[in-house]
């Protein structure tokens, strides 16, 4: 039943194995990039920022993607870098945040923590 499946995997009994993620995207020459398609609409729109990230974005990397936010953030004053990944059960990377050059991880407090000496 669902309930046994969830009490064994809260128990860590087994553990769900994500499947394979797919390598970069093969570019396509009829296809145009997210930096192609900013262009395009300045063009037809001048705004104050050339790159203007929206929802829906695809990129064929992700490399693309860093440079395309890489831009974006500089137009504004700003750096980028990568944060947090995920490997799935293949070790294949599935996911990698790209970050505020400006965040950091959270500083835990430590004040109350235990040595034990």
């Amino acid at each position: 039943s669902v309930h046994a499946i969830l009490n064994m995997y809260l128990l860590g009994k087994f553990r769900l194995r994500p499947g394979s993620a797919p390598p970069d995207r093969t570019p396509c020459p009829s296809r145009m990039s997210a930096l192609e398609q900013s262009i395009c609409k300045y063009a037809e729109e001048p705004t104050k920022s050339v790159v203007r990230p929206a929802l829906g974005l695809t990129f064929d990397s992700l490399g693309e993607a860093y440079d395309y936010y890489s831009l974006h953030i500089w137009e504004i004053g700003f750096g980028v870098r990568y944060g947090k990944s995920r490997l799935n059960a293949e070790r294949t990377m599935c996911m990698h945040e790209i970050v505020c050059g400006c965040s950091r991880p959270k500083i835990v407090d430590r004040a109350g923590a235990s040595v034990r000496c």
